[in-house]
């Protein structure tokens, strides 16, 4: 219970922030405008970053952790919070901002200690490191989950609500397991992302504060979770397998991994944009942004839950990993083929919704 003020005060600052920001981004001109790759409506203010950092620092600020905790986190993101609303504003290149993401890891990792040493034994024997190979695996892996969120940002909604199911499942394992940092953090986040939804879910009720998170949001949102899932999986009390963690970002991992491997065979550099995300290929198939919003939503949720009960039921990491590689060619599979799945989409969610989509 002692957490709950931090994350109802990060809640209601970041609420507070969307909703002043507003004109701000639009006298300085931090403004998404449709056109091209962009199919959404109007001119749409991209402060949510901003609003779910300031959120986030009051929300830590009043945790009983040390500065040496929650600092090198809020710096990390605070960096990553501000090349992205630079690169919103003037479109950074793709090395920029691999630079930005390879610093704030660093940065993360060296100010709290944090790394992975075991991944635990998905080829039957242990894998333990150290040193330079344990601290290059972190930033690798950081800087991955970065730029997974930042491609799950194409549709309103999706990337925050991803984030969501991702912390929950953090925050179910840290108590299990007795991480009062993890759980003390991964509710403070919960609570400035649940702030922001309200300005970005793909519903009408909100169309008249409508916020984008932009670059700036999603990268602070992919090294959050990355930094959480890092610090669950290689607590030093009762602990969970690496692999696990890889279930609870399965939909953002199946994103990367299948952006890259598209992009590479096309001969296009994997940083470069597209509208080939899975997200816009499920929408082609007739799937409204609700319905899509929805379907992911509850892929998500599945796969974590689904990660958790392996887990706990004993499963060994092969077995964990197997089925997981397994699960991503499925989902992928599926999500390229319309006739499966509009069986199972209502009527309603099958027709395109004028919402704003970014």
């Amino acid at each position: 219970m002692q957490f709950i003020g931090p994350a109802a005060a990060s809640f209601s600052l970041c609420l507070l922030a969307m909703l002043a920001l507003r004109p701000v981004a639009f006298a300085v001109d931090l403004i998404d405008r449709p056109g091209g790759r962009k199919q959404h409506v109007g001119e749409v203010p991209v402060v949510g970053g901003l609003g779910m950092l300031l959120g986030i620092t009051l929300g830590a600020g009043m945790l009983p952790l040390t500065v040496q905790t929650t600092g090198p986190l809020l710096g990390a993101c605070a960096l990553l919070t501000t090349v992205g609303l630079i690169d919103d504003r003037f479109d950074l290149s793709p090395w920029a901002r691999l630079l930005a993401q390879i610093t704030a890891s660093a940065l993360l990792i060296y100010g709290t200690g944090t790394s992975i040493t075991s991944l635990g034994e998905p080829f039957g024997r242990p894998i333990l490191l150290e040193g330079l190979p344990s601290y290059a695996i972190t930033a690798l892996l950081m800087v991955a989950a970065i730029n997974a969120f930042n491609m799950l940002d194409g549709m309103d909604g999706l990337a925050g609500a991803l984030a969501i199911v991702a912390l929950c499942a953090i925050s179910v394992i840290a108590i299990q397991n007795g991480s009062m940092i993890a759980l003390s953090m991964s509710l403070v986040i919960i609570g400035a992302v649940a702030a922001f939804l309200l300005s970005n879910l793909p519903f009408a009720f909100n169309r008249n504060v409508r916020c984008f998170m932009g670059d700036s949001g999603s990268t602070l949102l992919g090294l959050s979770v990355a930094w959480l899932c890092i610090e669950v999986s290689q607590f030093s009390g009762p602990g969970i397998r690496p692999v696990t963690m890889l279930w609870v970002v399965a939909l953002p991992i199946f994103e990367l991994c299948w952006t890259v491997i598209r992009r590479s065979a096309r001969g296009i550099p994997p940083f470069r944009s597209d509208h080939g995300h899975l997200h816009h290929v499920v929408q082609r198939a007739g799937i409204g942004v609700q319905g899509t919003f929805f379907l992911f939503v509850v892929f998500a949720a599945g796969l974590a839950i689904g990660g958790i009960a392996l887990d706990r039921a004993g499963a060994s990491d092969a077995l964990s990993l197997t089925l997981l590689v397994f699960a991503g060619v499925f989902v992928v599979s599926l999500f390229y083929r319309p006739e499966i799945l509009l069986r199972f989409v209502p009527i309603k969610f099958r027709r395109p919704h004028r919402v704003v989509s970014n």
